[in-house]
């Protein structure tokens, strides 16, 4: 008799930024031109500032790296590697426990656009790193919004035995290395956005608020992946 246990279809997973952009979408000149302000009425730290906010907030409540970042996720298991079939083996290979269609050996990467995986590193019970050579193991596939780390076909998951954060995948994610690379549309939004918290400064206005009532909501759900 073959059982197979319940698929856990959520299981715990940290994002934490590691490397903050290096540049912004938009220049404080830009964004003064925007709103035909002088530097004596927006001085360009202030402005500066408002650009950096409008950029996070979308980030965040989007999903999406705007210039390239570095991430790393901290995972305590590898997807279906609690849920083995048993019939008197536990077999672990992705070949053999899934289907070519089956996406329980894919890991999707919170921050996209992913660019490209910089590590990939497992612990033993008593906390001693591993590190894993990713492209012995791992097809990664950038196409894809949010990009994808699958498990090849043949290959085995890393051993990752802490309880806890067992597995860490430091990942960079973003259109590009500089403003050029960030699709008009975006920098768009970032213009309205940082606009809307200068008109309404003093106002108490948040940056959802400013999010949703500048417009740039709207433009930034046409690039965000859309979750079931």
């Amino acid at each position: 008799m073959t059982l197979r246990q319940p698929i856990r279809t959520a299981r715990y997973r940290g994002n934490v930024l590691v490397t903050a952009p290096t540049a912004e979408p938009v220049t404080a000149t830009e964004l003064q031109d925007h709103l035909r302000a002088t530097v004596e009425m927006l001085p360009t730290a202030e402005a500066n500032e408002l650009i950096a906010q409008a950029r996070q907030e979308i980030e965040d409540q989007s999903g999406l790296a705007l210039i390239n970042q570095t991430w790393r996720m901290s995972m305590d298991d590898w997807p279906g590697a609690q849920e083995p079939w048993w019939d008197g083996t536990v077999q672990s290979s992705i070949s053999q426990m899934y289907g070519p269609r089956d996406m329980i050996g894919t890991i999707d990467l919170p921050r996209y656009p992913l660019s490209s995986i910089t590590s990939v590193t497992v612990y033993d019970e008593a906390s001693n790193a591993t590190s894993v050579t990713v492209g012995d193991v791992f097809d990664i596939d950038t196409s894809q919004r949010p990009g994808r780390m699958r498990l090849k076909s043949g290959q085995t998951w890393p051993v990752a035995l802490r309880p806890t954060n067992a597995i860490e995948i430091v990942y960079v994610a973003g259109y590009g290395s500089n403003a050029a690379a960030v699709p008009g549309p975006m920098k768009r939004a970032i213009k309205l956005m940082a606009s809307y918290m200068f008109t309404h400064r003093g106002d108490g206005c948040d940056g959802i608020e400013a999010y949703e009532m500048s417009g740039a909501a709207g433009i930034v759900g046409k690039y965000r992946v859309k979750r079931l």
